[in-house]
C-alpha cells in the first residue's frame, strides 16, 4: 500500500523498513517516554540521591516543563516512539510547518544508543525531506558532539542563541542547486 499523504510525518511512519521503526505514541507508551526523559537527567538524579520520592518528583516536574514548552513553541509537534525490532527504545519527536520539518529531540535509551536508530530513523527522515523538497531544522547544544554528526549529515549552523545552535539541512536538490551556482 502507498501512502499519498503530503505530511512527511506520516510517510516516514508508512517508509519505514527493518529493525528500526517509528509509531505515533500513545497512551500506553508514556511510562516509556518518561523513562527516555530520564535518562537524559542521570547528572541530576545522581545529586537528588537514592530517594525515590525526591526522584520522581523531580523527573515529572522537568518533563511537565518540557512538554510545556514544546506545547508552546511547536503546537503541532508530534511525538513518535522508537521501537528497535518493536521494543520501545526512544523518542523522536518532530514539528511540521511551511519552513519544514523540525527535529524537536531525538533521544534513545543507554541500552539502544550506538546501534543506528538514530541514523536508521534520521536517514528516513532526510531521504523523504529531499524527495519532498523540504528542510530540516533542529537545534543542539554547543557542547554535544553529535553536532559533528549532524554537520556531516549535512546540516549547516544557521545561528547561535546562547547554548544551543540552530541547525538546517536543506534538500540535496537545493544544495546541489547552490553548488552548481557557486
Amino acid at each position: 500500500m502507498m501512502c499519498t499523504d503530503t505530511s512527511l510525518i506520516t510517510r516516514l511512519l508508512w517508509a519505514q523498513q527493518g529493525p528500526w521503526q517509528c509509531t505515533r505514541a500513545t497512551a500506553a507508551d508514556q511510562a516509556v517516554l518518561r523513562e527516555v526523559f530520564a535518562s537524559t537527567r542521570q547528572i541530576e538524579l545522581d545529586l537528588l540521591g537514592p530517594d525515590t520520592t525526591r526522584r520522581e518528583a523531580f523527573i515529572g516536574m522537568q518533563l511537565l516543563a518540557q512538554r510545556r514548552s514544546v506545547a508552546l513553541h511547536y503546537p503541532a509537534a508530534i511525538e513518535l516512539v522508537i521501537r528497535h525490532e518493536g521494543q520501545a527504545a526512544g523518542r523522536l519527536w518532530l514539528h511540521e510547518d511551511e519552513a519544514g520539518v523540525r527535529v524537536v529531540d531525538i533521544t534513545l535509551l543507554p541500552a539502544f544508543q550506538r546501534q543506528g536508530g538514530a541514523r536508521a530513523c534520521l536517514g528516513t527522515l532526510l531521504h523523504l525531506a529531499d524527495t519532498m523538497g523540504r528542510a530540516t531544522h533542529l537545534h543542539v547544544m554547543i557542547d554535544n558532539p553529535v553536532r559533528h554528526w549532524y554537520a556531516r549529515l549535512g546540516f549547516d549552523i544557521q545561528g547561535t542563541s546562547g547554548l544551543h545552535q540552530a541547525m538546517t539541512r536543506l534538500p540535496t536538490v537545493v544544495m546541489e542547486y547552490q553548488h552548481e551556482q557557486a
